[in-house]
């Protein structure tokens, strides 16, 4: 169900995509990585999915400012692990560690910006350890204009 999922929306957003425009591939996967409770145990993280009130994507820069394709760069990928330590009174992100990191301080900053600002139900999370996978695949998307 997950892989069929996935392959959805990659499809929506390549037939979306215009010609030349990268596509990424952005998984978060939950079932790895864990998360801490209130009480200080270990959970898996789909225990504290659950639990989000909100939760913004990170929204990874796929290209330069040049308005040239050929100049974007093509090789941005890395997995990263982001430890997310949460106010047990508000529920807020109130600081991201970066416990390995993508490589890639554009990515880094994308996804530590992001997990900043995601929101939890007070009282039940103390922290939650993420990895994520970045990988950005150029589909060449075909436009063509019809006549009516």
């Amino acid at each position: 169900m997950k892989t069929l999922a996935t392959m959805i929306a990659i499809t929506l957003t390549a037939f979306t995509a215009r010609a030349s425009e990268p596509v990424p591939y952005i998984a978060m996967p939950i079932d790895n990585g864990y998360a801490i409770d209130a009480h200080g145990k270990r959970q898996p993280n789909a225990l504290c999915a659950r639990d989000v009130i909100w939760a913004c994507p990170p929204r990874y820069p796929l290209r330069a400012r040049s308005s040239d394709p050929t100049t974007w760069s093509r090789n941005f990928r890395g997995d990263g692990l982001y430890r997310l330590d949460i106010d047990l009174k508000t529920g807020r992100v109130s600081r991201v560690t970066i416990i390995k990191s993508t490589a890639s301080a554009i990515l880094d900053r994308a996804s530590t910006g992001a997990f900043s600002r995601w929101g939890f139900t007070p009282g039940k999370w103390s922290a939650m350890i993420i990895p994520t996978a970045v990988r950005v695949t150029w589909v060449p998307v075909l436009i063509q204009e019809r006549e009516l």
